[in-house]
């Protein structure tokens, strides 16, 4: 399961809109592969299997938060989990690129996805801890997510060649 992890953690992400919901999914996620642990058929795949239990989980979710307007349409969900590219190695690749990336930025960028990123933090609270306006947070964030992207898309790119 612990090798599986961060791969079922970034399918849960790709389908729920903030990061402490995914959190919250990926640890029911875990007991319910430890409660069925004897269904799964060894010599199949297994990342698939946690895969599949974590769409469960996340339509579980979606049951309980239905009424929030953060909610994905159900087939944008469906379309996402249909697609396989959450067992192959390039999500792998494209999540260490994302580490490596993330350790490239400096200290205050770094600091900055920390506070909006933790669990339950809003922008408007970090705002305020950092004493300027949420519209110069969500900039900022949106700098570095560009920053972000283009350092991802050049390790790739790196690893192809």
């Amino acid at each position: 399961m612990t090798k599986y992890e961060r791969l079922v953690y970034g399918y849960i992400l790709s389908l729920v809109p903030n990061w402490s919901d995914a959190d919250e999914i990926l640890q029911e996620t875990n007991v319910r592969l430890w409660e069925e642990f004897d269904k799964f058929v060894v010599g199949t795949n297994f990342a698939a299997w946690a895969i599949r239990v974590a769409h469960f989980q996340v339509l579980t979710w979606r049951k309980q938060v239905s009424r929030s307007r953060l909610v994905f349409d159900q087939r944008v969900v469906d379309a996402l989990a249909e697609d396989p590219h959450w067992t192959d190695d390039a999500f792998e690749a494209r999540q260490q690129a994302l580490g490596d990336c993330v350790a490239e930025l400096p200290h205050h960028s770094r600091e900055l996805l920390r506070h909006c990123y933790a669990r339950g933090n809003k922008i408007k609270d970090v705002a305020l801890r950092l004493k300027r306006s949420p519209t110069a947070v969500y900039k900022a964030l949106e700098r570095i997510r560009l920053t972000l992207h283009s350092c991802i898309e050049r390790k790739l790119a790196q690893q192809t060649r």
